[in-house]
């Protein structure tokens, strides 16, 4: 398709600015997204069906025709520049075909390119910079916001507002935030030192730079006086690792500001410093602007990821890990640019974890969260929290969720999301984090302040007894009957029926010593039979098991008709594979259909994470060669375009199976941007206990193993061993209340309960029924529709049945239950 070269005059509504931009640029903008980026993962299954296969010229012929502006390329751009200088930041359509937002952001960088941020000083400024409308009746209340809390803009994020309320709606002021409700801080960092804060036994913050080059309006650090105070100094890094060095329990540090990849200097004192210290295991390198600033890490020929990866190699020397968290918030915040960083640094061993804010009115509906989190994990990332709900900061009201709607979102994300892109449901309380119903819950409102509840947290006295005793004596706390502290925390219940009130006394019941020669069949039976519930649904298939909608599992010698069941699909994003049944190989010693199956799974576009199922990482980690890990080195394809990420997963029962020769198998697999996750059965007079648990999430997490799954209930060898042997309901609290307390926070596993109807988060997405003797849950994540989506035929299985409301009840063995407490 050819195009004159010619010009479209352009002029912002609001900020009056005038530039031009060629109709050559335009068409070859479209043209190379069509190329590169024009995939159903990217643009969209309809949008992609309008405008068929083939080159980009061709395609964008196919889109003017469908637009009505066939060989009409002028008139096309015009409506579409028509939309983005009006200042509405919204989607744009043009006769009934809505434009992919990566799409709009490729054009709208071609008539606003640039880089860098930019300090906004008043509201003529801001219109004049983000062309969009600051209404006359709020000026001078915006005037008092932008000076009461400072304002900063990318321009990526500026092209991005042009086209997304749900992007403006985090980083454009308002004027309702002047309103005094809430807190000046959210939490207490319950130890101060300069630019160190300790809110954790085994983990400490360094507060590097106090500046970002994009401000959120949501953060708990809004305050003037965060982003105006002084940097530290060098001087002040090397006082902050004198402190670690002293303090043994610190085993973590979470390197932040502001944003600390802002200060270079700091940033190189700090890593060359804390290298040093003996018991430091892992640097977590916090920064948002890989989703609001990502020149930060692109300009220069990519000089800064670089530098860090390099200081990432000189961390293992020496024993160490690095990691990068980050935080995503809606799915218009994924560009090119943050996808290629992320897969960049995983492809070179520095895992890379997501941290998510829920927002009223922007994130709290499901739909965007599942788009969001699986565009993420395609490019390598590892999805950590959701927060909920955002930080009660003074002027963040406008974002403020209930509590019950924060914890009912988890329902949508475990039916639509992949298991392994589910993240932890979070609060983080004045004194330390909580995960919803197994280290904490909501007790019961406070007094006369509808506005507060108590909650009750994982930690007691005496654990900041060690680093921070003042904590012990806060005015807004109290000592339940547990030991544990309650503390009031500033939100709304939104739903009365998760106030569950003080936990009761333990009821005592005596365990079964276990003999030892037990214990090691157990962990045979582990090491070679597939831990897998049966399939969900009929498939038909022999060799395929479908244990989720986004999910299946299938051997690795699957045939044709297996791979187009998965083909036929699109809401299927993994693939499980393992050795066919009584095969007694291990996955490894199969590469060469591996490498068939995933070269055949590449062709399809909607699957994007190969999982192999290994014991032989456990038992045998020395299978591992060389030339094994540069095979399935070379069978990870993380990319920003139809990814196929390769994870690798096994499973533990016991701290004392995971050894140095583990860790450095993970190092090894993560070099080449592969993932261990591990998952483990609960069972029984074995490992049923805060300690044992406890000490295996440790072992995992300083071997760089992903704690994925500790299954409580249902699965084959649980159905066997845990009727003879049950698992007491009161000890999953008891574990997971440790676990937290005790550990680093990314090392919390997922609490979970297997059944015939597929996994259920334990207090989260399921429920206990109390109507009989046996133990039974409800599925408050599943209902009958969901499985007939899948299978028209669909009957529930033996044992379940549908309670009053529907809700599909399930039965659980080898799980006692000795009170009437929701969940323990």
């Amino acid at each position: 398709m050819k195009t004159k070269d010619r010009s479209i005059n352009i002029v912002f509504k609001h900020s009056g600015s005038k530039t031009n931009v060629s109709l050559a640029a335009l068409t070859g903008a479209v043209i190379e997204f069509f190329d590169i980026y024009g995939t159903i993962t990217l643009a969209g299954k309809e949008f992609c069906s309008i405008t068929g296969e083939g080159p980009g010229a061709e395609r964008f012929s196919n889109l003017l025709e469908k637009t009505g502006y066939s060989n009409d390329p002028e008139g096309f751009f015009s409506e579409i520049i028509s939309g983005i200088v009006n200042g509405e930041m919204k989607k744009i359509s043009i006769n009934q075909v809505e434009i992919p937002h990566l799409m709009l952001v490729a054009i709208i960088e071609q008539i606003i390119p640039g880089h860098g941020y930019i300090s906004i000083k008043d509201t003529h400024q801001l219109t004049k910079v983000t062309h969009i409308a600051v209404p006359e009746n709020e000026r001078e209340q915006l005037q008092k916001v932008i000076e009461k809390y400072p304002v900063r803009l990318s321009r990526h994020t500026i092209r991005q507002m042009l086209v997304s309320k749900d992007v403006a709606y985090q980083y454009l002021p308002f004027a309702d935030e002047l309103d005094s409700g809430g807190h000046t801080n959210t939490w207490i960092g319950q130890f101060h030192d300069g630019l160190l804060e300790q809110m954790y036994q085994n983990r400490v913050i360094f507060l590097l730079n106090m500046s970002c080059p994009v401000y959120c309006r949501f953060c708990f650090r809004k305050h003037k006086d965060s982003r105006n105070e002084a940097n530290p100094s060098v001087e002040d890094v090397k006082k902050a690792i004198l402190h670690v060095k002293n303090s043994p329990s610190i085993k973590e540090i979470v390197i932040t500001g502001g944003d600390p990849f802002m200060n270079r200097a700091n940033m190189a004192a700090a890593i060359d410093g804390l290298m040093q210290v003996e018991h430091v295991q892992t640097l977590r390198l916090a920064t948002r602007s890989i989703a609001y600033y990502p020149d930060l890490f692109l300009e220069n020929e990519s000089a800064y990821l670089k530098y860090i990866k390099q200081k990432n190699l000189e961390l293992q020397q020496a024993g160490k890990r690095m990691e990068v968290a980050t935080h995503f918030i809606h799915p218009d915040e994924i560009s090119p640019e943050c996808l290629e960083i992320i897969s960049d640094l995983v492809k070179n061993g520095i895992p890379v974890y997501v941290q998510t804010p829920f927002l009223k009115d922007c994130n709290d509906k499901g739909p965007e969260l599942v788009r969001l989190f699986s565009l993420l994990r395609g490019a390598g990332a590892e999805l950590h929290y959701i927060y909920i709900p955002c930080s009660p900061i003074h002027g963040n009201s406008i974002y403020w969720t209930t509590l019950a709607e924060g914890i009912g979102i988890a329902k949508y994300l475990r039916a639509n999301l992949s298991d392994r892109i589910i993240p932890r449901i979070c609060t983080a309380t004045p004194i330390g984090k909580m995960d919803w119903f197994t280290s904490g819950w909501a007790v019961e409102k406070v007094e006369d302040n509808e506005n507060f509840v108590w909650i009750r947290t994982p930690y007691t006295p005496g654990y900041f007894k060690v680093f921070a005793p003042l904590a012990a004596q806060l005015s807004n706390i109290r000592i339940n009957n547990e030991g544990t502290i309650d503390i009031q925390y500033m939100a709304r219940i939104g739903d009365e029926s998760f106030l569950y009130g003080p936990r009761p006394e333990r009821d005592i019941i005596e365990k079964k010593s276990i003999p030892g020669e037990d214990i090691e069949k157990l962990k045979s039976i582990l090491s070679t039979e597939r831990q897998a519930g049966s399939s969900i649904i009929n498939t038909g298939l022999e060799n395929l098991l479908r244990v989720h909608k986004t999910r299946v599992e299938i051997n690795v010698q699957a045939s044709d008709k297996e791979l187009d069941y998965i083909r036929k699909d699109h809401r299927i994003t993994d693939i499980v594979v393992s050795m066919p049944k009584n095969d007694p190989k291990d996955i490894i010693d199969s590469l060469f259909y591996v490498k068939h199956l995933i070269k055949k799974l590449q062709d399809i576009p909607h699957v994007n994470a190969v999982r192999l199922w290994s014991m032989k990482f456990n038992t045998n980690p020395e299978a591992y060669t060389r030339a094994v890990i540069n095979t399935l080195g070379d069978l990870n394809n993380l990319r920003v375009v139809n990814p196929l990420r390769l994870e690798i997963e096994t499973w533990f029962t016991s701290a004392d199976e995971i050894r140095d020769d583990h860790a450095k198998l993970v190092r090894r697999l993560n070099n080449k941007g592969i993932i261990v996750y591990c998952n483990t059965a609960l069972l029984g007079g074995v490992n049923d206990s805060d300690e044992k648990i406890h000490s295996l999430a440790y072992a995992a997490r300083k071997a760089g193993i992903e704690f994925h799954h500790l299954y409580i209930a249902g699965l084959p060898v649980q159905q066997k061993w845990n009727i003879d042997h049950p698992v007491n309901s009161y000890d999953i609290v008891d574990i997971a209340t440790k676990v937290r307390r005790e550990g680093s926070g990314r090392e919390i596993p997922r609490y979970i309960i297997s059944t015939p109807l597929g996994e259920a988060d334990y207090g989260l997405t399921s429920s206990f029924v109390f109507d009989s003797e046996d133990v039974k849950i409800k599925l408050n994540c599943y209902d009958l529709s969901y499985f007939k989506s899948m299978d028209e035929n669909f009957v529930l299985p033996q044992g379940v049945s549908q309670d009053n409301d529907n809700t599909l009840v399930v039965p659980v063995q080898g799980l006692i239950k000795t009170n009437s407490f929701p969940i323990s």
